[in-house]
């Protein structure tokens, strides 16, 4: 790694979707399971991918991990959050040793919740853990997953 400020460690990053089965988190640092409390993960009948939403009654696992200036502006790009199509929003994580830690999560906004009629009642048991078992690999090295 380049020691200037553009590949220096910058934000730690939430990755509950495609991300996760796509197998990209083995492009990023310091991967590991964490427990996000606080939003639902939704996917909407005929989607293929997730969204999450706020839920105070809620929680699910996913993958935190760090990322540089510039891939955190690659993050932001294919996120559409230029465009308005979702916001990072900071918020707390929990990782498997109950260490509490702050991340980013990608959170679609009102216009995106709007055009695509994204509801909380839409996705009550987190379908996304189907997707998910599809993955041995994936399973084997964080079970958690689909907990």
């Amino acid at each position: 790694m380049k020691n200037n400020s553009h590949s220096q460690p910058l934000a730690t990053l939430v990755a509950y979707g495609t991300f996760i089965t796509n197998n990209l988190w083995k492009n990023y640092e310091n991967v590991e399971v964490c427990l996000v409390k606080n939003y639902r993960r939704i996917l909407p009948p005929g989607n293929w991918f997730p969204y999450v939403l706020p839920d105070k009654n809620a929680q699910f696992w996913g993958l935190k991990f760090d990322v540089n200036f510039d891939q955190l502006i690659r993050l932001d790009t294919f996120e559409g959050v230029k465009l308005g199509l979702y916001s990072r929003i900071a918020t707390k994580v929990f990782l498997k040793n109950d260490v509490e830690i702050s991340a980013d999560i990608y959170v679609p906004t009102e216009k995106t919740i709007k055009q695509y009629n994204i509801i909380l009642d839409i996705d009550a048991e987190d379908r996304w853990k189907n997707e998910i078992k599809k993955y041995p690999e994936l399973i084997e090295k964080f079970p958690e997953l689909i907990l």
